[in-house]
């Protein structure tokens, strides 16, 4: 159970991003580095994850619902997770909601949705509200209870290169009786227990209809930081050794370049970022994951501290999930209470006016 990302766009040398750029259009099926220079976190997971279903279901129509290392939640256990489903792809029938879930979110208020800005920004824009329906009460994507979106918030500084700042808020159009998670006001710890839950993609490669749960490892971001940059060094020397042929060199010249270009690797996650998962990576967050709660059992229940954002994983890798020393990366909720609660404050939106509503004056005679 972050969304798929090439990693290699973060390489800071000009030198670097211009050979990856040469290696990927000489090797053979490059595929891999073809989104270098846009990484998919511009484009909507609305648009990616939905597709990916529709191929994870055509291929594997029998596939088990078990997650990287998750297991299946209890009915009901975490009433706080809601599904954001694509509403065009919806009709009347409940069984027309699995394949429209896209991203994960959690109900903070009655009316709000608490959720990952890369979920609701396609090409740098908001999507519509009315683009977005929000799933609640379910435990099965085949139950619950629909609600309509009024309002879509994307987080001022959110990055779609760095992922920093990517978090995001749904105003619901109506206020919703349903249980809420409290934000932890407090610093996430370094180290401990936390938990995720998330529809996202299991380890078969297909998208479970009932919710899935994880127990992971909170890490030290230097963790991610460390095993990030060995999948990124290891996507080097591949590349590098596409081209060794054409250009000559040796084993000898791969192994320099890859070290001198990994050596120059500005850090992956931000101060605003938690590291989370396991050293094998065999329990993680996948695609259709994002924007679900990452939280902790507090003193009153569970509190949440992160939002799942992104994952890496090697370029000839089939998903950015579930790799050793790869762990997943949350948006660190603890930076930002004062700033949810100051959207959530602000009036909403006044409706817009539908053309040719105005009063009709009869005709004088």
């Amino acid at each position: 159970m972050g969304i798929n990302r090439v990693g290699i766009d973060r390489a800071s040398s000009l030198a670097a991003a211009s050979l990856l750029a040469l290696a990927a259009t000489a090797a053979v099926g490059g595929a891999a580095y073809a989104d270098a220079a846009k990484p998919e976190a511009a484009v909507s997971p609305m648009k990616r994850v939905a597709e990916a279903r529709d191929k994870a279901k055509a291929e594997n129509p029998d596939g088990a619902d078990r997650v990287f290392g998750g297991k299946e939640a209890e009915k009901g256990q975490y009433p706080f997770q809601v599904a954001l489903l694509t509403s065009e792809r919806l009709d009347e029938s409940a069984d027309s909601q699995p394949n429209a879930q896209f991203c994960g979110g959690s109900l903070i208020a009655p009316q709000w949705v608490l959720t990952a800005a890369h979920c609701l920004s396609d090409n740098g824009e908001a999507i519509d509200p009315a683009s977005v329906t929000i799933l609640i009460g379910a435990t099965h994507l085949a139950e619950g209870k629909r609600a309509k979106v009024s309002e879509v918030v994307v987080h001022e500084g959110y990055s779609t290169e760095t992922l920093d700042n990517d978090l995001g808020l749904l105003r619901l159009a109506e206020p919703v009786d349903a249980p809420i998670i409290r934000i932890s006001a407090t610093a996430a710890p370094d180290s401990g227990k936390t938990t995720v839950t998330g529809w996202g993609m299991m380890e078969d490669g297909t998208f479970p209809n009932d919710l899935m749960v994880a127990d992971l490892d909170l890490e030290p971001n230097a963790a991610c930081n460390s095993g990030i940059k060995q999948i990124y060094a290891s996507d080097l020397r591949m590349a590098l050794g596409q081209l060794a042929g054409r250009m000559r060199y040796s084993e000898k010249g791969i192994e320099a370049g890859a070290e001198a270009i990994a050596s120059d690797m500005r850090d992956p996650l931000t101060a605003n970022m938690i590291c989370a998962g396991t050293t094998s990576g065999q329990r993680d967050a996948c695609n259709g994951d994002s924007g679900g709660p990452l939280f902790v059992d507090g003193k009153d229940g569970p509190e949440q501290i992160g939002v799942v954002s992104w994952g890496e994983g090697p370029a000839d890798g089939t998903a950015a999930c579930g790799h050793k020393n790869a762990y997943g990366v949350y948006t660190r909720l603890g930076n930002y209470v004062s700033w949810v609660e100051a959207r959530m404050q602000m009036p909403a939106p006044a409706p817009e006016k539908a053309p040719g509503n105005g009063i009709a004056q009869k005709p004088k005679t």
